[in-house]
């Protein structure tokens, strides 16, 4: 399938969301790390944002104290989530499985 042709506007435009959407990934990932928020708060806002439910489960997960890629793994394929899931894509008992598994 080609790419559509854009004009300048909307090339304009869509960097500029592309901009905001990086933007906001890149805040939501810090308050995360900083422990300004619970993993259950952050998917919930991750749900209701369409920018936000776009990042993989993977680097919410790596964003946690103490999670780094091979334990994001480990996590991920013991709750049966594939490496490649967003947030969008979670499902609520797998949400329920993240939330549980942090408590620990």
């Amino acid at each position: 399938m080609a790419t559509p042709e854009l004009t300048d506007e909307q090339r304009a435009a869509a960097l500029v969301k592309a901009t905001a959407v990086r933007s906001a990934r890149r805040v939501f990932k810090e308050e995360l790390t900083r422990g300004e928020m619970s993993l259950a708060e952050a998917i919930r806002r991750a749900k209701a944002d369409e920018a936000l439910a776009g990042i993989r489960v993977r680097d919410l997960l790596q964003c946690l104290p103490g999670i780094g890629p091979k334990r994001a793994q480990l996590v991920m394929e013991e709750i049966g989530i594939s490496l490649a899931r967003r947030i969008r894509g979670l499902g609520q008992h797998q949400v329920d499985a993240l939330v549980e598994r942090e408590r620990r």
